[in-house]
């Protein structure tokens, strides 16, 4: 299953870059039971509670963390304005485009590394997804701010991060 989890959000990377605005955010806030974070090499998963576990996919490697009700808060403040964003998917719009077999055309970049957010929960169930490569000098600061939400988990930093 995590390889079908990390293969899919590796999709969603490539979908983000290529696909132009897709409008999901409503402006509300809805709290997600889950939110999940993928990057390359790592995947996360935090719940309401701050519960987490991490999944270092090349050593093999897996831990739990527990950053409290208030760090899952805080994790979602820091993510909420990328969740309702234009540029969020709603999951069944990532399903929808992944079953079309469209690819990507275009020049990008894709040797950058990239992130992926997912909020999950009853009232939520959104994507954001961004690879580093696409429009790098452009998209700097943002780029910068979804690479800090990574850095401030406790878990192992991807090595293979820019």
């Amino acid at each position: 299953m995590v390889r079908t989890v990390w293969e899919r959000a590796q999709a969603l990377g490539v979908i983000a870059s290529c696909m132009a605005t897709t409008s999901c955010g409503d402006g509300a806030v809805s709290t997600p039971d889950q939110i999940e974070i993928f990057a390359p090499d790592l995947e996360i998963s935090v719940q309401q509670n701050g519960a987490g576990h991490y999944h270092q996919i090349s050593e093999r490697k897996t831990g739990h963390f527990d950053i409290g009700h208030e760090g899952f808060v805080k994790l979602q403040t820091q993510t909420e304005p990328f969740r309702i964003s234009d540029d969020s998917m709603s999951a069944k719009e990532v399903s929808n485009y992944i079953a079309s077999g469209q690819r990507c055309e275009g020049n990008y970049a894709t040797d950058q590394g990239g992130i992926s957010l997912h909020w999950k929960g009853k009232s939520v169930d959104q994507f954001y997804a961004v690879d580093y490569g696409c429009d790098g000098q452009h998209h700097a600061a943002r780029n910068k701010a979804l690479q800090g939400i990574l850095a401030s988990m406790p878990v192992p930093h991807p090595d293979i991060l820019p």
